[in-house]
C-alpha cells in the first residue's frame, strides 16, 4: 500500500498538514496518536494499557503500534498519510517492509516555537475538534464551536509531558532524518511559516515528484 510520511517536533504542524494532504490527494490520514487517544477514551483494553504512558509523554511500545495498525488498516483505501509515524527506526523498518514510502516529509520547527504552540492548543473532550488561542480562535473563548463543550488543554500537552516528549524525540525520533536520508526520501520543511505557506511548499514538491 502507498503512503506518503510526516514527521516532526510536536507542535510542528503535522497534524494540520497531514489532513490537507488527505483531502488533495484522496489518502486515508492516520495519526496513531489520535488513535491510541481514543482507545482511552472509549476505555478499552488497549486504551488501559496505554492511558500512563501517553500522560507521561513517553512512547508506546513498538509491537503495541503494530498491533494497532494492523488492525485498521484496510486494502481498499488508496493510499495513506502517516501523521507522527514512524517514532523509532524500529517503526521505519516496519513502514518500509511494508508499505511502498512514496515520500517522507520532516517539518522543521525551533523547540521554542514547538513549546509556544504546543502551550497555546486546545481539544473538545466531546466532538475532539482542535484549536489554537494564538492561530484558530474559537468564536468564544474557551467554548467549542461545534457542540458548545468547554476546551480544554491535553492531557499529554503539560509541560512536564512536553519536556518528556522533547526528549524522546532527539534521543529517538530524530534519528529519522539519517535513516530517510539514507533511503533518498527525504524531504525538509520549513514549519516555521504559516499554515497556507507551508502547504505550498509541500504541494508544490509533491507535484515536482509526479504526484
Amino acid at each position: 500500500m502507498q503512503c506518503i510520511v510526516l514527521f516532526g517536533i510536536q507542535g510542528s504542524g503535522k497534524g494540520t498538514q497531514a489532513k490537507r494532504l488527505s483531502e488533495a490527494l484522496g489518502y486515508s490520514h492516520i495519526n496513531i496518536g489520535d488513535l491510541l487517544r481514543d482507545h482511552v477514551a472509549r476505555n478499552t483494553k488497549l486504551g488501559h494499557k496505554v492511558q500512563d504512558i501517553i500522560s507521561s509523554g513517553a512512547l508506546v511500545d513498538d509491537h503495541v503500534i503494530f498491533d494497532l495498525l494492523e488492525s485498521i488498516l484496510h486494502e481498499h483505501v488508496d493510499g495513506i498519510i502517516f501523521d507522527g509515524f514512524p517514532r523509532t527506526v524500529a517503526q521505519a523498518d516496519y513502514l518500509v517492509h511494508h508499505f511502498e514510502v512514496q515520500e517522507v516529509l520532516f517539518l522543521e520547527l525551533s523547540e521554542e516555537e514547538a513549546i509556544k504552540r504546543i502551550s497555546s492548543r486546545r481539544v473538545c473532550p466531546q466532538c475532539a475538534a482542535n484549536y489554537n488561542i494564538l492561530t484558530r480562535k474559537p468564536r468564544l473563548e474557551g467554548v467549542c464551536d461545534v457542540c458548545g463543550t468547554e476546551l480544554e488543554m491535553r492531557a499529554d500537552d503539560t509541560p512536564e509531558a512536553v519536556h518528556k516528549r522533547f526528549e524522546q524525540f532527539f534521543e529517538q525520533t530524530h534519528q529519522l532524518i539519517d535513516y530517510f536520508e539514507d533511503l533518498g526520501m527525504l524531504y525538509k520543511v520549513n514549519a516555521s511559516r504559516s499554515e497556507q505557506e507551508i502547504f505550498a511548499d509541500i504541494s508544490k514538491h509533491l507535484s515536482n515528484k509526479g504526484f
